[in-house]
């Protein structure tokens, strides 16, 4: 908690341990499906179990998880001392997930302000990261909200996949690619070709040039920067020494792309996910 404001966040915003453990964050999983089975992210399916069953034909979907789970979530903060929660989550655009918290909400016995942050994966992290940092530092909770919203449209991507299938399946693929490895970027909601490379090496320098950009339009910022990996080890330390080599004062860690993410990506995904701070 911090102070009496208990945070929960879902499942896909994928942040490092030490910072969930900082803000004592309570997690409520996403569902995630293979062959019509379905499972709870990261608590009955790992990311290493998910990819190889993946890569053994198995068919993925991804579903909301149901109010009840959310209200069990508030009411452990509840039995755990908090006055209030802070609930932040995927966007509303991308998944039902906040219509669940908010049904949820009406039923819980102590307030809950829900924040969507129009984002996914660790964008959305980022977006909860500074929303708790801003309570921690004694801001409201309308702050706190502003703050994850700023860091929402500041924040930009770049990645490449494996395949484009799963991507094409999940119908948030626009616009066409040419040959090569697409170099894409999630904009809007919608999955979009911002370039191509002729090989996956090219495409690595692509995706560094890509943040290189970034960091110079956003000069005397410090760059909190996260390396996405969906079992694509190689891929993604290859990108994260090009990365610290560009930028070594920036916060850099590398955070592995759940089955509910990955549900869409498919394995060899790699890419960063970065966001422009104060110094």
């Amino acid at each position: 908690m911090i102070g009496r404001t208990a945070i929960v966040l879902d499942s896909a915003a994928y942040l490092p341990a030490a910072v969930m453990k900082r803000f004592g964050v309570i997690t409520v999983p996403l569902t995630v499906i293979l062959d019509d089975r379905e499972y709870l992210e990261f608590v009955d399916l790992g990311a290493a179990e998910f990819y190889e069953r993946l890569a053994g034909g198995a068919k993925p979907g991804t579903s909301q998880p149901p109010p009840g789970r959310f209200l069990e979530a508030y009411e452990h903060a509840g039995a755990m001392g908090a006055e209030r929660i802070v609930s932040i989550h995927i966007g509303s655009g991308l998944s039902g997930t906040i219509n669940s918290a908010r049904i949820a909400a009406e039923m819980a016995g102590l307030p809950v302000h829900i924040i969507d942050t129009g984002q996914a994966s660790f964008i959305e992290g980022l977006c909860a990261w500074e929303a708790m940092e801003a309570l921690s530092e004694g801001q409201s909770i309308e702050e706190a909200e502003a703050a994850c919203h700023r860091a929402g449209a500041a924040a930009g991507n770049v990645f490449i996949v494996g395949g484009l299938k799963l991507l094409k399946q999940g119908g948030r693929f626009a616009g066409e690619t040419g040959p090569g490895v697409p170099v894409l970027a999630l904009v809007d909601g919608s999955v979009r070709p911002i370039g191509s490379a002729a090989t996956v090496e090219a495409a690595l320098d692509a995706l560094t040039a890509h943040v290189s950009a970034a960091i110079e339009a956003n000069a005397g910022k410090r760059f909190r920067i996260g390396v996405s990996n969906g079992a694509a080890d190689e891929l993604a330390s290859a990108l994260e020494a090009r990365l610290r080599k560009l930028a070594p004062d920036a916060e850099l860690m590398q955070y592995v792309i759940g089955p509910v993410v990955g549900a869409h990506t498919g394995p060899g995904c790699t890419g960063a996910v970065f966001l422009p701070r104060p110094a």
